[in-house]
């Protein structure tokens, strides 16, 4: 019998491309993060057709799983959104997330090219990554997340790869652990940045960033989260050399099923090289001692054998089921600053919290 492909299997040299998810609970998303160290600023940009980690999501996924024959079945296209966050000396200056109607996202499965309602990702004539976003802004206040309508956010970014090497792509977080296919494509580990970030066009409240970033892209056949208790990630720059900068990307996450072990993933790029399957470590060990105000745990301590070792946490944003952090960084005779998040995708299943979390989501969908 004839089956019906779930995604669009794409060449290596594409993989930074769409590959048109279509399976229920399927996701796919562009990431982009940067910082600029003279203004103490940090930028996160994500692009997302299917936020796996949107509670209504997850919700009707789930109703799909437990009654198919009656529930259609929630696709990547049913939810895109694009996220921006901006930190400025450790703390959130501006964010929003807004969610569009399936027609207004197209993307193509040739190039980077994304838009999604007046956002866009495009790939310019040598090889840079241009992106311009638009958003209404929101912030947290006593009655919860409130958006701030009359208001625009907007930011113009280039990325401009430092690394010549093509995007690397491989599988992570099991199938075991997660009961679904994800894949992780390293797509430019280390960009040069530069752009502006303006709050109200016209106002002169524009922020100029310039610094260095990184990209990757993942996708996967269903939500991430059922199988996880805890998950952290993180990338980290080194200058080995003057001009030889080196980039250290991680994830480590804990299964929910105790029978389960951990799962590591850890690479490393260089202007030779980016290593084509995960560094071998031969010992981990995390140290979960530290909590936030909403008892989520965080490492107070690293050790990825003689790899690398994070210390010294400074949070800069502390979320319900999230929270995002730098660490002090060492590797191989050098220190570095990470750049990290550690997330805990079952709390997405919690009523309450699911619909704060949409409290703060922009409907673009609605509004036709």
């Amino acid at each position: 019998m004839p089956t019906l492909e779930l995604l669009k299997q794409l060449p290596a040299s594409r993989s930074d491309a769409f590959h048109d998810v279509r399976s229920p609970g399927g996701y796919e998303w562009w990431y982009f993060d940067a910082e600029d160290a003279k203004t103490d600023t940090q930028v996160v940009v994500i692009l997302l057709h299917g936020f796996v980690f949107h509670p209504g999501y997850l919700r009707a996924y789930a109703r799909y799983l437990r009654r198919p024959t009656r529930h259609a079945p929630p696709t990547a296209g049913d939810f895109p959104c694009a996220y921006l966050m901006v930190y400025q000396h450790g703390k959130i200056k501006h964010q929003f997330m807004t969610q569009y109607a399936r027609d207004d996202f197209r993307a193509s499965s040739d190039v980077p090219d994304v838009t999604m309602g007046p956002n866009t990702l495009r790939q310019d004539p040598d090889g840079a990554l241009s992106l311009h976003l638009s958003g209404t802004p929101w912030k947290l206040t006593g009655q919860g997340p409130k958006t701030l309508h009359g208001q625009e956010l907007l930011a113009d970014l280039r990325f401009q790869p430092e690394l010549g090497h093509p995007p690397d792509e491989r599988r992570f977080l099991s199938r075991e652990m997660t009961g679904a296919d994800h894949h992780w494509v390293i797509a430019n580990p280390l960009c040069r940045v530069t752009g502006t970030i303006q709050l109200n066009s016209g106002t002169g409240d524009t922020l100029h960033f310039t610094g260095r970033g990184y990209h990757d892209h993942n996708y996967g056949t269903a939500p991430i989260g059922p199988g996880l208790k805890r998950w952290i990630w993180g990338r980290v720059f080194f200058d080995d050399a003057p001009d030889a900068p080196r980039v250290v990307t991680f994830h480590f996450a804990r299964p929910r099923d105790t029978s389960l072990p951990d799962e590591l993933h850890l690479t490393e790029a260089d202007a030779s090289r980016l290593v084509d399957h995960p560094i071998p470590v031969d010992r981990v060990h995390v140290d979960w001692s530290r909590r936030t105000a909403l008892m989520l745990a965080y490492p107070d301590r690293l050790e990825f054998g003689e790899v690398m070792t994070l210390s010294n946490p400074r949070l800069i944003d502390t979320q319900p089921f999230y929270l995002r952090l730098m660490y002090d960084a060492y590797s191989r005779g050098k220190t570095g600053v990470a750049f990290c998040e550690v997330a805990y995708p079952h709390r997405l299943r919690w009523p309450i919290l699911g619909r704060m979390i949409e409290m703060s989501i922009d409907r673009r969908d609605r509004k036709r």
